[in-house]
């Protein structure tokens, strides 16, 4: 099954013999998308914001064997069914790091420099002089230093930035050897002219963001989050960002996706885009060649472990 930004590629499906059946429904896709047309599939395509539930993995009467995603993010896929029914879940993992990066330097620029409030009053004739903050110097603290978090601090070394890493699972040495010293979470915080947030949502880091670790942040800082809605308490940054507790933030990601009325939007210190950190034209065609080939790998028996997300492996 695959949904309308794949068909550049269905050929390779019907290359190696398949039936591929494409959703009419606009995305995201939601259960009752998925449902439709799940009878008999052996494989779902899905982007990051497709919700795939149980009663989606159970609906094909054992025929399905596996879920590919778009991205590295698999948190709208009922991971444990998948899992129970052994179903392979996989990711794109590096066919659009860097383009989340780039976009991710983008919101800090824009935050530091107002730059879209600037262009918001010179468009309604106001020639406004706004003071922003340099980037130039400052320091900088990722969250989670897989590959998206790696490529943020290789451009934050460009602009000789200070880079802090706070993630439990890599060690010292390692980020040092990436030019980034290895700090506690409270200590990113308390340190960071910007916070930038690059881990999944899971149980232990929903809700990281929150009333008491947004008040350890500087009143001069700002928080960028380009990885899962969930990480962020978005009252308790409503309230932050009213209060000025915190400069501003750069928000790509929402707790709940599509939004387009949340009141965070109206406040004028918070830069917000609909999801599209790692989308350009060029890092969706790879994302979605690679979906494709996770596919016919996984149908071949053959498959690389680091695509896999949920420990269901042919050996």
């Amino acid at each position: 099954m695959a949904e309308i930004w794949i068909p550049d590629f269905v050929y390779k499906f019907k290359d190696a013999g398949w039936e591929v059946r494409v959703s009419t429904a606009d995305p995201p896709l939601s259960p009752e998308d998925f449902l439709a047309d799940s009878a008999g599939i052996t494989a779902i395509m899905a982007n990051g914001s497709d919700i795939i539930s149980r009663e989606v993995i159970e609906s094909s009467n054992n025929s399905l064997k596996v879920i590919s995603r778009t991205g590295v993010g698999f948190d709208k896929v009922d991971i444990l069914a998948a899992k129970e029914h052994s179903i392979v879940v996989t990711t794109t993992p590096g066919a659009n790091g860097e383009t989340v990066a780039d976009f991710t330097f983008g919101l800090i620029l824009a935050c530091s420099r107002q730059i879209p409030q600037l262009n918001k009053s010179l468009k309604n004739a106001e020639w406004n002089s706004l003071k922003g903050n340099d980037v130039f110097g400052k320091t900088i603290g990722i969250a989670g230093l897989g590959r998206i978090g790696q490529s943020v601090a290789r451009r934050a070394a460009a602009f000789s930035m200070e880079i802090l890493g706070y993630d439990p699972y890599i060690d010292a040495t390692s980020m040092a050897m990436l030019g980034i010293r290895k700090v506690t979470f409270d200590v990113l915080l308390s340190t960071s002219d910007f916070v930038t947030l690059h881990m999944p949502a899971n149980q232990e880091t929903t809700g990281m963001i929150n009333r008491e670790t947004l008040a350890i942040m500087k009143n001069s800082a700002f928080l960028i989050n380009t990885a899962r809605g969930a990480l962020v308490d978005e009252k308790a940054l409503l309230d932050a960002l009213r209060a000025r507790m915190i400069a501003g933030a750069g928000l790509d990601v929402f707790i709940d996706e599509p939004q387009t009325q949340s009141p965070l939007f109206e406040l004028e210190n918070a830069i917000v885009s609909p999801h599209v950190a790692g989308n350009t034209k060029e890092s969706m065609s790879r994302m979605a060649e690679a979906a494709v080939d996770n596919v016919l790998a996984v149908s071949s028996g053959e498959w690389p472990r680091d695509i896999v997300v949920n420990g269901v492996y042919s050996d």
